[in-house]
C-alpha cells in the first residue's frame, strides 16, 4: 500500500472518532445538566468568575433571558455580556471638537460642582415611549426624567379671495372691479417645549413666507412660581384677546376689522404673569413692559415704551378660552378679560402697526379694552371693545423731497367693538357663524374714519382646528351704514401637523 492511500484510511478513521465523539456528547449531556439557571458575568479585574441569579437581572433583561429559554434544550446556560462601567476618556483638546471639549469638562467634579449641575449637564434618555404625534401638536419628544422636551410643529393655511368693491384705505384710487387672489396666507414652523424642568418653557415661532421678518415668537417662561411667573423674549402683547389667540385656532377665516385696527401686536417684552393666580381656578393676570418698536425692528429710541396691564376673570373656572370653537360641548364656561396700554412716543398712527407719521413725530396713546368669551353645548360667542385716544408731538419734517409741505396727521382716535358667534351642529363637524363689527371716531382730532362690516362663515372640520376648510362672506361699509359697500369671499384651507 502506496503512502496516499495510508493517509486517505488515517483520514477517514478520524472523521468517524470526531463523528462518534459528539454523538456520544450529546447522550451524556442531559445528566450534567442543573436545574437552575445561572448568568455568567465577565469577571471583573483580580477576579476570576462573577454569577448572577435570573432572579437578580433588571426586569428586561429578565424577561429576554426567560423567552430566550423557553424553547431551549434542558441545561442551557446563557452568558450576559454587562454594560461596562463608564469611563471619563483622557481629554486631549488636540483630538477633540470644541463641543466634545466642553463634554468633557463636565465631568462629575468632587465639590466645587453646584449641587445637581453635573446630572443635569449630562445625557437625558429619550424613552420611546415618550416620542408622540399629535394633530395640532406635532412630533413631542421626552426626556425620559421629563427634564427635557421638543414639541415640533407645521402649519399652513392656502387662502383664496374674490372681491368687488374697494376693500383698500379710502385715499387709495382704486377701481371698483371683481379681482381675486389665491395665495399662502400663512405659514408657520412652531418649536417648543421646556429645558431644564418643566418650569423653564420656551417657544420659537417662525415664518419662512416673510423675507424681513422671519422670526414672529422667540421667548422663555419661567413658571416656578406659579403667581408669578416670568416671560421674556418677542412675543404678542396681551393687549386684546383675539390679537392673542393664534390665527390657527379661529372661528372664521381672519380677524376682526376691529383687531385689525386697534391691537398692540407683537413686540420686545418682558412681563410677569399667571395663568392661576392663586391656584383657585378663576384668575389670570399680565403686568408688562414693551419696547414699542414692533416685530423685529431692532434699534435705538428716544424711550418708546409700552406699559401693559391685563386681567381675567373666570367665574366658572379656567378652560379653553384662547381658541374659538365649542368642541368641547360641555356646560357653559365664561372669561372677562380687561386691559389697559400707555404706549409712549409712538412714531405710527395705529401705535405698534400702521404708517409712520409723514412730519417724523410721535404720538402719545391710551388704550382700553374689554372682552369676553362664552361656551356651552356646542354654541361659542366672543365681544371686544376697544378704545384708543392720544395727542401728537409734531416731528422736525415739513416738507417732503419735492419741496412740498408735509401734512401734520392726527393722531387715530376712535373706538370698536365686535361680536361674533357660532354654532356647531350636534354630532357633525358643520359650524355656522357670524361677526359684526364697527369702528368709530371720537373727538374731533382725529385722522380714524368710521368703518361697519358684517360677516357670515361656514366651517368643516375634518379634525377639528388642525385640518379644516372655512368660508365666509363679507360686506364692509366706510364712512355710511349700507352705501357703497364692497364685498369679498374668502375660502381658506389649513392643515397643522
Amino acid at each position: 500500500m502506496d503512502a496516499y492511500h495510508a493517509g486517505q484510511m488515517t483520514l477517514d478513521r478520524l472523521k468517524r472518532c470526531v463523528f462518534v465523539a459528539l454523538v456520544s456528547l450529546g447522550l451524556v449531556a442531559p445528566a450534567f445538566a442543573q436545574e437552575d439557571v445561572v448568568v455568567e458575568e465577565p469577571p471583573p479585574e483580580g477576579a476570576t468568575d462573577a454569577r448572577v441569579d435570573v432572579e437578580d437581572l433588571p426586569e428586561e433583561q429578565r424577561k429576554a433571558v426567560e423567552e430566550a429559554l423557553e424553547d431551549a434544550p434542558a441545561g442551557t446556560k446563557v452568558i450576559v455580556i454587562l454594560s461596562p462601567e463608564p469611563k471619563v476618556r483622557d481629554y486631549d483638546p488636540a483630538q477633540e471638537t470644541d463641543q466634545e471639549a466642553e463634554a468633557e469638562e463636565r465631568v462629575p467634579g468632587e465639590k466645587l460642582h453646584p449641587e445637581g449641575e453635573d446630572e443635569m449637564m449630562a445625557d437625558h434618555p429619550v424613552d420611546r415611549g415618550d416620542i408622540s404625534f399629535r394633530p395640532g401638536k406635532g412630533v413631542e419628544i421626552n426626556s425620559a426624567d421629563d427634564d427635557f422636551q421638543l414639541r415640533i410643529r407645521v402649519r399652513v393655511q392656502f387662502l383664496y379671495t374674490l372681491a368687488d368693491g374697494d376693500i383698500g384705505p379710502l385715499d387709495v384710487d382704486e377701481t371698483e372691479e371683481l379681482r381675486n387672489d389665491f395665495r399662502i396666507r400663512r405659514a408657520r414652523f412652531i418649536f417648543q417645549g421646556h429645558a431644564f424642568g418643566k418650569n423653564n418653557q420656551y417657544k420659537l415661532e417662525i415664518d419662512p413666507l416673510r423675507s424681513d421678518n422671519v422670526v414672529l415668537d422667540y421667548y422663555l417662561d419661567f413658571t416656578q412660581n406659579k403667581n408669578v411667573s416670568v416671560r421674556i423674549g418677542q412675543y404678542k402683547i396681551s393687549s386684546n384677546r383675539e390679537r392673542v389667540i393664534s390665527s390657527g385656532n379661529l372661528q372664521m377665516v381672519d380677524r376682526s376689522r376691529v383687531n385689525a385696527e386697534f391691537t398692540l401686536d407683537r413686540d420686545m417684552s418682558i412681563d410677569i404673569r399667571s395663568r392661576d393666580f392663586l391656584e383657585k381656578n378663576k384668575m389670570r393676570y399680565v403686568l408688562g413692559v414693551s419696547s414699542g418698536n414692533g416685530l423685529n425692528n431692532f434699534r435705538f429710541t428716544d424711550f418708546t415704551m409700552v406699559y401693559l396691564a391685563r386681567i381675567e376673570y373666570l367665574p366658572l373656572g379656567i378652560f379653553r378660552d384662547y381658541s374659538e370653537v365649542d368642541f368641547a360641548r360641555t356646560g357653559p364656561r365664561l372669561s372677562l378679560g380687561a386691559g389697559y396700554a400707555f404706549f409712549r412716543n409712538a412714531d405710527r398712527d395705529r401705535g405698534m402697526i400702521g404708517l409712520p407719521f409723514p412730519d417724523g413725530g410721535t404720538a402719545d396713546y391710551h388704550f382700553a379694552y374689554a372682552d369676553a368669551m362664552f361656551k356651552a353645548r356646542g354654541f361659542s360667542a366672543l365681544t371686544e371693545f376697544a378704545l384708543r385716544s392720544g395727542t401728537r408731538t409734531i416731528g422736525p419734517i415739513t416738507t417732503d423731497p419735492d419741496g412740498n409741505p408735509v401734512p401734520i396727521i392726527a393722531p387715530r382716535n376712535g373706538l370698536g367693538w365686535m361680536l361674533q358667534a357660532g354654532y356647531l351642529v350636534p354630532n357633525t363637524r358643520l359650524e355656522f357663524g357670524g361677526r359684526g363689527s364697527i369702528i368709530q371716531k371720537i373727538r374731533s382730532d382725529t385722522s380714524l374714519r368710521d368703518g361697519y362690516g358684517a360677516t357670515f362663515s361656514i366651517s368643516w372640520y375634518f379634525f377639528r382646528h388642525p385640518m379644516k376648510i372655512q368660508a365666509d362672506v363679507s360686506q364692509i361699509w366706510e364712512e355710511e351704514k349700507f352705501r357703497d359697500g364692497s364685498t369679498v369671499l374668502r375660502i381658506q384651507l389649513q392643515a397643522s401637523l
